[in-house]
């Protein structure tokens, strides 16, 4: 009898969960009709974890036991996630502090569902009057939930979405949205490689801060991710931002025009990871566009850049990420991911 009613309670939230498909290209059409204004929300692009952030800061294929890509790409889910939680925590730009907490669980049968959140916290700011005096400060902070529906539909192939409410506050103003993904991924067990292409941060902003709608800041990116079969090497490379072609400032760091050249490899991220099957993981990453815009003349800052490690201790993983952006400011990223099988007694 008990086992009955857990396998009826199962089918009604699988039934449930199908319906992210819906109402996430009900939000996609949504978005289409509804974009004026500009863009809001940008912290649903900053990296979502520290593994991600060493990566290029765009990777969207990366299959494994890592829960904290099933925020970016729902599509990634699979039974090495399952009972994991990942907690990450970054020490942001300018003194901002970003976090994140990421959860997946199997409901057998090739269904998935995830839970995710993070927030971007901006800290004190002075408020000042139009003549520049001081009176107090200010708070800052955007954050969102969301739950997330993958099924793995064969062998290869996965199909997942996420929906989620945002957030957003700067003093007394305040703005609200729903904003979805929704990706597909092709996994080789045999070959080790994944393609992936995923829509990200499409939706409908339910409340402006001052009456204008505001664009949510959408995008379409594919990505690919393999280990190599006679070299303890991973490799990830990530062409970020289809929807829009030139995505390029209009001139370089010499003053020249950038080119379409340029503007072709600005779309690329990546990196390494070497002993990726292993305890302990060395990365390093970098991403065209940062390198390029971060760049300063006759200086060597290595912009654009990332380096880090993950390892594992028992039921444990931490992983760590230095991201480099300019000679005034670098990202570090720390996280920590539990599993709840092992932690429990079991064995995986």
């Amino acid at each position: 009898m008990l086992k009955c009613k857990i396998n009826y309670f199962c089918k009604v939230i699988i039934e449930i969960l199908k319906k992210l498909f819906t109402t996430s290209f009900c939000l996609f059409a949504l978005w289409s009709s509804a974009q004026t204004g500009t863009k809001v929300y940008p912290f649903l692009n900053v990296p979502v974890s520290a593994r991600q952030a060493v990566l290029g800061g765009d990777a969207v294929s990366v299959r494994d036991y890592d829960v904290n890509f099933a925020a970016i790409n729902p599509a990634l889910m699979n039974l090495d996630m399952d009972n994991r939680i990942g907690i990450n925590y970054g020490s942001y730009i300018a003194g901002s502090n970003l976090g994140s907490i990421n959860y997946v669980k199997d409901l057998t049968a090739g269904h998935f569902i995830s839970v995710n959140a993070r927030v971007l916290d901006f800290g004190k700011t002075p408020r000042t009057d139009e003549f520049g005096n001081v009176n107090g400060e200010f708070s800052a902070m955007d954050a969102s939930f969301g739950v997330g529906y993958a099924y793995q539909f064969d062998d290869d192939f996965t199909i997942g979405a996420n929906v989620n409410y945002l957030t957003s506050k700067i003093d007394n103003y305040t703005s609200s949205a729903i904003s979805a993904n929704a990706g597909v991924t092709y996994h080789n067990e045999q070959s080790k490689e994944t393609v992936a292409l995923v829509f990200r941060n499409f939706g409908y902003q339910i409340k402006s801060y001052n009456g204008t709608k505001e664009q949510l800041p959408f995008r379409a990116d594919i990505g690919y991710t393999r280990i190599l079969p006679d070299f303890p090497l991973a490799y990830t490379i990530t062409y970020h931002d289809l929807q829009q072609f030139n995505i390029s400032q209009s001139y370089d760091i010499n003053g020249k025009e950038v080119g379409f050249g340029r503007k072709l490899m600005d779309h690329l991220s990546g990196g390494i990871e070497l002993f990726p099957e292993q305890a302990f993981n060395i990365r390093m990453g970098y991403n065209v566009k940062r390198g390029n815009e971060l760049a300063v003349l006759d200086q060597r800052n290595f912009s654009g850049l990332s380096f880090g490690f993950g390892i594992k201790i028992s039921s444990f993983r931490f992983d760590y990420s230095h991201v480099r952006y300019h000679n005034a400011d670098n990202v570090n990223q720390i996280g920590l991911m539990l599993d709840l099988v092992e932690l429990s007694g079991n064995r995986r």
